[in-house]
């Protein structure tokens, strides 16, 4: 789905090629929201002067400098506390798998308990004058084949793991920050068997999306 002008937007209209990949939204107490993201693919130094000018951010930190993509940390004003959709997000029970913003849209893959839950964002969205546009919904099944449960993407419960665990620990990110070996000593496997397991996930993956013309719609 894509929703448009969200928190930020302001910052990013400097910075047209920034892509900002959200790593976490938290908070402590009564405080506002802080939110943590990569950013890539334009001036960083441009994107930080703009974010002192957006009146939905009341601070930012830089917590990590790479050659190709910086680490942010920013805490939401009043006026972003009000905007942002994290409420909803938390008192449907949704799950954010993936959450990536740029100066057009954000585009958001989430696990959702049913289909009032995407409704009641679908309204919170229209609530706030905000595009919402639903571009795939799928439902989550158990397929045995050869004796093997996969889901419906083809992908055994070993290989999620692996998958998962290499995409939290930054395995696929460029550069890579962390070791193959490290993500299987963490799974008590092989690297050989970690390996493996990864390409056939990965493969299944592919097989069961972007190679399946009846899932792109």
């Amino acid at each position: 789905m894509e929703i448009g002008r969200p928190v930020g937007q302001k910052a990013l209209g400097a910075v047209p090629d920034m892509i900002l990949e959200i790593e976490d939204i938290r908070s402590l107490g009564d405080e506002r929201l802080k939110f943590i993201f990569w950013a890539s693919g334009d001036d960083f130094q441009r994107y930080e002067s703009a974010l002192i000018d957006d009146p939905t951010i009341s601070d930012y930190e830089c917590l990590t400098e790479l050659s190709n993509r910086h680490l942010y940390r920013i805490q939401l004003s009043e006026e972003g506390q009000q905007n942002t959709l994290q409420f909803v997000v938390i008192e449907e029970d949704i799950v954010s798998i993936s959450l990536t913003m740029t100066s057009e849209s954000v585009e958001f893959v989430g696990r959702f308990p049913s289909r009032n839950t995407i409704i009641a964002l679908k309204e919170q969205c229209e609530n706030q004058n905000r595009h919402f546009k639903l571009i795939n919904l799928y439902e989550e099944k158990s397929v045995e084949k050869d004796g093997i449960s996969t889901n419906k993407y083809g992908v055994t419960s070993s290989q999620r793991e692996a998958l998962i665990t290499a995409l939290e620990k930054g395995y696929f990110n460029v550069p890579r920050e962390t070791r193959m070996e490290d993500i299987a000593d963490e799974l008590g496997i092989s690297s050989s068997a970690l390996s493996a397991q990864l390409r056939r996930g990965q493969q299944a993956l592919l097989r069961h999306t972007l190679a399946n013309r009846s899932s792109v719609r």
